[in-house]
C-alpha cells in the first residue's frame, strides 16, 4: 500500500525526513500556531533601540545555529516556540512530525489568532471565530511577524487537505455512529452531499483502522478511484493497489495477472481492509471483476474475500466512463449489495451556514430546482466584491484552466520569479513516474510574480488551510528575515540591518551550495483579517509501508488561483466562487462547481440554465434506499 504524506522541507533541498508511523498522543493539544501571550508585550522589545548590539549579537547566533550553517544553504532553523490557537470548525488537533518549519507567519491585521485556550469544534468552518491578536508594533519598517514553528497545532480539517499527522476530532453524532460500525467490523457505505463531512470522517476511519490493525500497516489498504483522490486521503489508486492494469479481462485473467506480480499479490494477501473513496467514479463492471479477484487471491469466497470494505463517494457528482452511452454505477453491481452490508446517507451540513443555500444546493443535486431558487441563481450574475482578492473561476477543462492563469499572469509588471520543483524516487520507468507525480496538486514548474493570486495547498492552523487564497506581496531570503532573541518573533530586516547582516550571510553562502534563494511572501485572506507568509518548500511522496519512495516532489504548496478545475475543486472549499455554466457539459459539474462555495455572498454564476442541472435518475431512485442517522446532534 503506498502513503503520500507531506513534511517540511530545507531552505535549499536538503534530503527529506521520512514521517514516524508510531503512534502520536491523541489527547488534543491546547496549542495551536499563532503568537503566544507571552510574545504580545515582548515583541516591540525584540526591535527595541534598548536592545541595541545585544540584538544584533542574538541575530547573528541564531542565523549562526541556522540553515545558514547547512551545506544546502539559507534555513533558518529556529526552536519551536508553544503558541495557542483558538477553536476551528470541524477542527484537528495535529502533532507535528517535523522538527523545523518553513513557514514565516505574519499577524499584521486585526482579530488574528491570539493566546486561547484550543478547543475542538463540531463544525467545519465558524467564521465568527473569537480569536483575535493586537496590531504588533515596532518592527522597522512596519512588517512583523511571528515564527509559526510549533510541536502541536490545531487545524482546520478541511476535505482536500493533505493529512501530515495522526489527527484528533469531534465527530457529529452520525459520523461517530458510521465509525462505529466501522471499528465492528461492517462493510459500510457512506455518502452525503457536498460539504457533510466525507473526508473527515473517512480521515478518523482510517486513524482508527491503523489503530485497530496495529503495527501491520499493510492490512489497511487506502485507495481511490482517481490519482488526486488518492493523494488526498493518502493512498494510491485503486488499479494500483490491485496490479490489475487497465482492469480488462476476466476476473481469473487479472488474478494469474497478480499471482505474476510479487509486489501485488503480497499487498492482497496482507489486505485485510480494503478503503475506496470517490466510489462514484468506479464502474460497476470492475467491482464486480475486483470482488471476485479478491476470492481468487485470497482463496476465500466470503464477500470479497473476507476483506472488510469500506466505500465512500457521492454519486451524483462525477460519474464513471460511460459505455454505450450509460454509465454502469458501483451501487449497480452484481456484487455490491452482498460486499457492502450498510450504506449511509450523511445530513449535517458543514461548509454553507445558510439554510436557504443548502436548500438550493440540494434541490440541485437532485436536478429538481424550484422556481424560487432558478431566479436566485440569475441573480447571482452580479460581480463580487473581491477587494484585492478575485474570485476563482472553476473551468470544466484544464486547458482553459491553465489558459485563464496565464493571461492573468502575463497582464502583471515586473519580472517573474520561476521555482521549479525537484522530483525524485525509485520508480524508473519514466511514464509512470510522471502518471504519478501529475496527481500532485503541487505544480513541476511555478512561475510568479509580485501581486500573483495563489492557494495554499496545505493545512497550516484553523484558519490557514489547504484551499485559503491570497496575493504574492514580494520575495525574500535569508538576509532578510529577523530573528528575535528568543526565536518567537520575525520581522522583515530593516535597510540598515540588512546591509549588515548581508555581508557576513553572503560570505557563509560562497562555502555552500549556491546563492540564497527568495521565497514568495503570501498575503492570505482569512475570516476578519489577513495574514502573511513566507511560502517554502515542501515535500509531497509517494511511498511503500516499507519506506521505499516510489516519486516525490519537492515544491512551494502554492498554485495560481484565478482559475481552477471543476475536477481538482472537488473536495475544495472556497469562499469566493466563479462559474460560467455556459461551459458545463457533464451531469454533476455544475453542482460540484457551485457547492465549493461556503455562502450565496461569495458566488458569482453566468450563464445559468437550469436544463444543465441534471442527476441520473438511477442515483435519484437508489438514494431513496439509504439509511438516515437522525438521532443525538446530527
Amino acid at each position: 500500500m503506498s502513503k503520500i504524506s507531506s513534511f517540511k522541507r530545507d531552505w535549499a533541498g536538503e534530503p527529506p525526513l521520512p514521517n514516524s508511523s508510531q503512534e502520536r498522543d491523541p489527547t488534543p493539544a491546547s496549542s495551536g500556531r499563532g503568537i503566544p501571550s507571552s510574545t504580545a508585550g515582548s515583541s516591540s522589545g525584540s526591535t527595541s533601540k534598548s536592545g541595541g548590539n545585544k540584538r544584533f549579537a542574538a541575530i547573528m547566533a541564531a542565523l549562526q545555529n541556522s540553515g545558514l550553517e547547512n551545506k544546502a544553504s539559507g534555513k533558518m532553523d529556529i526552536p519551536s516556540t508553544p503558541t495557542t490557537a483558538s477553536s476551528a470548525s470541524q477542527s484537528t488537533t495535529t502533532t507535528s512530525s517535523t522538527a523545523t518549519s518553513g513557514w514565516v507567519d505574519s499577524l499584521t491585521t486585526s482579530s488574528m489568532t491570539s493566546s486561547a485556550q484550543s478547543t475542538v469544534s463540531k463544525r467545519h468552518r465558524e467564521d465568527d471565530s473569537e480569536s483575535s491578536s493586537k496590531k504588533r508594533k515596532g518592527s522597522p519598517n512596519g512588517v512583523q511577524m511571528a515564527l509559526t514553528l510549533t510541536n502541536k497545532n490545531t487545524v482546520e480539517n478541511r476535505p482536500a487537505g493533505t493529512s501530515r499527522d495522526n489527527l484528533v476530532i469531534t465527530l457529529s453524532y452520525e459520523q461517530s455512529q458510521i465509525l462505529q460500525l466501522v471499528k465492528e467490523g461492517k462493510n459500510i457505505f457512506f455518502t452525503g452531499s457536498a460539504g457533510t463531512g466525507k473526508s473527515v470522517l473517512l480521515r478518523e476511519i482510517i486513524k482508527a483502522l491503523r489503530k485497530k490493525h496495529g503495527k501491520s500497516q499493510d492490512a489497511v489498504a487506502i485507495t481511490a478511484s482517481t490519482g488526486i483522490a488518492a493523494c488526498n486521503i493518502g493512498g494510491q489508486t485503486l488499479h494500483s493497489f490491485s496490479g490489475i492494469g487497465i482492469g480488462e479481462g476476466t476476473p481469473e485473467a487479472l488474478s494469474t495477472k497478480i499471482k505474476k506480480n510479487k509486489n501485488a499479490l503480497s499487498r492482497w494477501l496482507r489486505c485485510r481492509v480494503l478503503i475506496i473513496d470517490e466510489v462514484s467514479m468506479l464502474d460497476g463492471d470492475l467491482f464486480d471483476r475486483l470482488a471476485r479477484v479478491a476470492c481468487l487471491i485470497k482463496k476465500n469466497n466470503k464477500p470479497f474475500g473476507g476483506i472488510q470494505l469500506i466505500v465512500t463517494g457521492d454519486f451524483f457528482q462525477l460519474p464513471p466512463v460511460m459505455k454505450n452511452g450509460q454509465p454502469k454505477f458501483a451501487f449497480e453491481a452484481e456484487k455490491w449489495s452482498e460486499c457492502v452490508e450498510r450504506t449511509f446517507n450523511l445530513t449535517k451540513v458543514f461548509r454553507q451556514k445558510d439554510p436557504r443555500f443548502v436548500d438550493m444546493l440540494n434541490e440541485m443535486r437532485f436536478g429538481r430546482l424550484t422556481p424560487a431558487s432558478i431566479r436566485t441563481f440569475h441573480e447571482l450574475a452580479r460581480p463580487i466584491d473581491d477587494g484585492d482578492i478575485d474570485a476563482t473561476e472553476l473551468f470544466p477543462r484544464r486547458e482553459d484552466v491553465d489558459r485563464a492563469n496565464n493571461l492573468r499572469m502575463a497582464a502583471l509588471p515586473g519580472r517573474e520569479e520561476s521555482f521549479p520543483a525537484r522530483d525524485g524516487g525509485a520508480i524508473t520507468d519514466l511514464a509512470q513516474r510522471d502518471k504519478m507525480l501529475q496527481n500532485f496538486m503541487a505544480p513541476k514548474d511555478l512561475v510568479l510574480k509580485k501581486d500573483a493570486q495563489v492557494m495554499l495547498l496545505k493545512n497550516i492552523d484553523e484558519t490557514l488551510v489547504n484551499g485559503t487564497v491570497g496575493r504574492v506581496i514580494g520575495f525574500y531570503d535569508a538576509t532578510e528575515v529577523d530573528v528575535g532573541e528568543k526565536g518567537e518573533l520575525i520581522q522583515i530586516f530593516a535597510p540598515e540591518d540588512r546591509k549588515k547582516l548581508s555581508s557576513t550571510a553572503k560570505a557563509k553562502q560562497k562555502e555552500q551550495a549556491g546563492p540564497l534563494k527568495k521565497y514568495p511572501l503570501v498575503e492570505f485572506r482569512v475570516p476578519r483579517g489577513t495574514r502573511k507568509l513566507l511560502v517554502m518548500p515542501e515535500s509531497f511522496k509517494v511511498e511503500l509501508p516499507n519506506g521505499e519512495v516510489q516519486v516525490s516532489r519537492t515544491q512551494l504548496p502554492l498554485i495560481l488561483s484565478w482559475a481552477m478545475s471543476i475536477h481538482k475543486s472537488q473536495g475544495q472549499t472556497l469562499d469566493r466562487v466563479k462559474v460560467d455554466c455556459g461551459r458545463i457539459f457533464e451531469k454533476g459539474q455544475a453542482y460540484v462547481a457551485l457547492s465549493r462555495a461556503t455562502s450565496l455572498e461569495g458566488l458569482q454564476v453566468l450563464n445559468f440554465d437550469p436544463k444543465k442541472v441534471l442527476a441520473h435518475d438511477k442515483v435519484k431512485n437508489w438514494s431513496q434506499t439509504l439509511e438516515c442517522i437522525t438521532h443525538g446532534d446530527s
